[in-house]
């Protein structure tokens, strides 16, 4: 017996996730392609927690198949930093759904009234993993900024006993010439507790 299609596509939507990749929401929807508008390609619109995924079945209508063939598939991938979700009305009005808009253009999805407890589910998961995505992109600018900042600021060396100019300079990369001149130093004498400016401010 041939597969249901929205269980064909559960099945696929598993074959699609990478490794460790794991579904938290999904909603049963239909799509339809403007070179076959009449055929209804069902599947299933799932939210993991780094993407959203669309798995159609093809209808029997585009590619002609017996029970030995394979299903096919429409799988499409949205990044949640470039994708925004709408409720509306899809096809010129007349049914309702869910249209996912990106820069190159937007999908729309057939969606049934008791699905649209699923596809808000998946509009609260998308805004709460784009308010992380946010929040960690804050913090590595923040970070950035302050290793800028560190990066700017003079460093010095404090002398311990035993330590020679000589070591201290290739330490850090200087010539005992370059250590000298950077300290207004007349020789190489150092003591301990003296500190040495190894790199200047930026």
């Amino acid at each position: 017996l041939p597969i249901p299609p929205r269980a064909a596509a559960l099945a696929q939507l598993a074959i699609e996730l990478d490794q460790g990749e794991t579904v938290e929401a999904t909603v049963n929807v239909s799509r339809r392609h403007w070179w076959d508008y009449f055929h209804a390609t069902p599947g299933v619109l799932a939210a993991t927690e780094r993407r959203l995924i669309w798995v159609g079945v093809s209808p029997r209508g585009l590619i002609e198949r017996d029970a030995g063939q394979p299903t096919a598939f429409d799988v499409e991938y949205y990044p949640y930093d470039s994708v925004t979700v709408a409720e509306g009305r899809v096809f010129f009005g007349t049914r309702r759904g869910v249209v996912l808009a990106r820069a190159r253009g937007r999908d729309a999805f057939i969606v049934q009234s008791n699905e649209m407890s699923n596809v808000r589910r998946i509009a609260g998961l998308m805004e709460r993993r784009l308010a992380a995505i946010r929040s960690e992109l804050e913090r590595e600018r923040r970070q950035q900024e302050y290793a800028a900042f560190l990066a700017r600021q003079p460093v010095y060396h404090d002398v311990k006993r035993g330590e020679a100019l000589s070591s201290i300079a290739e330490q850090y990369g200087l010539s005992p010439d370059s250590l000298r001149m950077l300290n207004g130093l007349p020789d190489n004498r150092i003591k301990a507790g003296q500190k040495l400016l190894v790199r200047p401010p930026a």
